[in-house]
């Protein structure tokens, strides 16, 4: 099904949903913080660089099991989006 340049090609459980939700609000939220310190020197500015690497990691962690489970369709110069509300994979063109 197309969706404003956008093909669902799978849909993941509701625990499966709450888990990447979680990591892309920390991820999103780390960023912030991160932005938002502007000091290599703060106290807290290694312990935000580590957490941003670990949790970038289980975010694409999670997108790589989630596809070698589901086997979603993807293309060259696209990526995947989730929409958390309809729990609906999207591959979406790079740019859109």
């Amino acid at each position: 099904m197309k969706k404003e340049n956008k093909t669902v090609v799978g849909v993941v459980t509701v625990a499966e949903r709450d888990e990447i939700k979680y990591l892309f609000e920390r991820k999103n939220g780390l960023n912030e913080l991160f932005r938002s310190l502007n000091e290599p020197k703060h106290p807290l500015y290694d312990r935000i660089v580590q957490d941003m690497g670990e949790t970038a990691t289980k975010f694409q962690k999670w997108w790589d099991d989630a596809n070698a489970k589901y086997e979603w369709k993807g293309a060259k110069g696209h990526h995947w989006e989730i929409n958390f509300n309809t729990r609906e994979i999207l591959l979406v063109k790079n740019g859109k």
